[in-house]
């Protein structure tokens, strides 16, 4: 699953269960991860969508589910039964990632069950992504897609929302300020907390709310 290199470490925070295969071109990976000691977690979804649970607890639950598509001029759909989740520990942070090179013709899903670490990290070059989060510093990134993201208002400081083509739509904020230039927006506010929050999508559109706990 992940490099040899760092096979040891990650054993320290990782644990395995069970995949379940209905058929070579679909596939359902579920992995768990214990947070102790763990401090960051970085998510680089690559291309598909992904659902982002907040949780309590000390353990980060991942299902991943993955279709093949038809190649060109080619029946059969691809063969997803091999790709799995790159893990890796570092000092405290954990990272997760699908290798680009295995998602040509792959319909990725990933289903996220997340307690609040200190800092909190995801990419998605393409797709969407729908998720809500708690007591956790955050950077949220997207390169073409959508992002909906639920904030509890109580520990966010301050957060930044923007879309370079598109738009930033923030809700529920304090002092919230919108800035339209062209084809991009910019929109700013204030929660009643401290954790700096940054959202932004390249093109498409980021939906940002803030509730109450």
């Amino acid at each position: 699953m992940n490099n040899k290199a760092f096979a040891i470490l990650a054993l320290t925070a990782t644990s395995l269960s069970a995949s379940v295969s209905a058929s070579q071109d679909e596939v359902i990976h579920t992995y768990s991860y214990s947070l102790d000691n763990i401090n960051e977690i970085y998510i680089e979804g690559g291309i598909g969508t992904m659902e982002v649970v907040h949780i309590d607890g000390t353990e980060l639950r991942v299902e991943l589910e993955l279709e093949g598509t038809r190649r060109y001029f080619v029946f059969n759909k691809r063969s997803v039964e091999d790709i799995e989740i790159e893990d890796r520990v570092r000092g405290d942070r954990l990272s997760l990632r699908l290798n680009e090179d295995d998602l040509d013709h792959v319909k990725a899903h990933w289903r996220v069950e997340m307690p609040s670490v200190a800092r909190t990290h995801i990419e998605l070059g393409v797709g969407q992504i729908t998720a809500e989060f708690a007591n956790t510093e955050l950077e949220v990134e997207v390169g073409v897609g959508a992002g909906d993201i639920s904030l509890a208002r109580n520990y966010v400081g301050r957060v930044e929302a923007s879309a370079g083509v598109g738009s930033a739509v923030l809700q529920g904020a304090n002092d919230t300020v919108s800035k339209r230039a062209m084809v991009s927006e910019e929109s700013h506010g204030f929660g009643n907390g401290h954790h700096r929050v940054e959202l932004s999508v390249g093109v498409g559109e980021m939906k940002v709310r803030l509730d109450e706990t």
